[in-house]
C-alpha cells in the first residue's frame, strides 16, 4: 500500500522526532506483532526545515495500509492562528475508520509562526511561491511578495517533496480570515460537503495572478501538477472563531467531507 510504502520512505529519509515510531506505529515495549494491531498510533516525522531551521512537522494517524488519504495543513501564514488548533485536535482526537489515514502538518511556517508575521524568514508570502504559470516576482516588499523563484523556500520545497509522496485524495489547507471555501468546481461535492459541515459558504479566492494562468498557491500547483490523484481545496475561517469552532466543529468536518471519518 501506498502510506505503509510512504512510513517507511519518510522513515528511511527524513528526521523522526524524539520518540516517534518508524514506519508502523508501535507502542512502548510492544512486540513487533503487536504493532500490525495498532494502526491508530501516531507517526510522527520531519518533513523539512524553515529558512532559520526550525522542523516542519507532520503526523500521520490512521491504517498504515490506508487507500484514502487526507492532508490537513493548519497554517502557512504565521499570522493566521486558529487553523494549528484544528490540525492539534486532529491529531490528538480523531480515529480513522479502516481502510483510511489523516497526514496533520500543524504549520509549515514555523518561523512566521513565531514571530507572528504571515511571511517566513525572508520576507515571503509562502502561498504565492508555488511553482505555477501564475507565479511572480512582484510586490517584493509587501506581504504578498513570490519570492525571488518559483519555489524559492525551503518550506515549499518541503511541502512539494511531501504531497509527492503522500499523494493525497485531499488536502484541506486552513486560513483566515476570509470566511469560505475556495470554489474551484474540480469536486463540488467535496466542496459542498465541507461548507455544510463547516457553515462556511463557498467562495472564489483570487490572487491576483494574470488571466489565465495557475495560481502560484499550493491548492493551484496541486490541482494543476498533481490533480488527477486528489484535490487541494483553501478553508478560510473568519477572523474569529471559537474555541469549539476551531477544534471539534472543524476537526469533524473536514474529516467527515474527506470520508476518513
Amino acid at each position: 500500500m501506498i502510506v505503509r510504502r510512504l512510513l517507511a520512505a519518510l522513515a528511511a529519509t527524513c528526521t523522526v522526532v524524539a520518540g516517534a515510531a518508524a514506519v508502523v506505529p508501535e507502542p512502548a515495549g510492544a512486540t513487533a506483532p503487536a504493532a500490525a494491531t495498532a494502526p491508530q498510533a501516531v507517526t510522527r516525522t520531519v518533513i523539512g526545515h524553515s529558512v532559520r531551521g526550525r522542523p516542519i512537522r507532520a503526523f500521520y494517524r490512521g491504517d498504515p495500509g490506508a487507500t484514502h488519504v487526507l492532508v490537513v495543513l493548519g497554517q502557512m501564514h504565521g499570522d493566521e492562528k486558529a487553523g494549528p488548533a484544528t490540525a492539534r485536535w486532529l491529531k490528538k482526537h480523531l480515529t480513522p475508520k479502516p481502510g483510511t489515514g489523516i497526514w496533520v502538518v500543524p504549520t509549515m511556517n514555523p518561523d512566521g509562526d513565531a514571530r507572528r508575521t504571515r511571511t517566513n524568514a525572508r520576507g515571503v508570502d509562502l502561498n504565492r511561491n508555488w511553482p505555477t504559470s501564475g507565479w511572480s516576482d512582484a510586490r517584493r516588499g509587501t506581504r504578498y511578495w513570490g519570492g525571488p523563484r518559483p519555489a524559492s523556500e525551503p518550506e515549499t520545497r518541503a511541502m512539494m517533496a511531501f504531497l509527492r509522496k503522500v499523494m493525497p485524495d485531499y488536502i484541506a489547507s486552513i486560513h483566515q480570515p476570509l470566511r469560505g471555501i475556495g470554489r474551484s468546481g474540480r469536486d463540488v461535492r467535496w466542496e459542498k460537503r465541507l461548507a455544510r459541515n463547516l457553515h462556511l459558504p463557498r467562495r472564489h479566492f483570487g490572487v491576483g495572478n494574470p488571466s489565465g494562468t495557475i495560481s502560484p498557491t499550493l491548492t493551484g500547483w496541486y490541482d494543476s501538477t498533481l490533480g488527477r490523484h486528489g484535490v487541494a481545496t483553501t478553508i478560510e475561517y473568519g477572523a474569529r472563531t471559537s474555541l469549539r469552532f476551531r477544534t471539534k466543529v472543524a476537526g469533524r468536518g473536514i474529516a467527515r467531507a474527506a470520508r476518513v471519518r
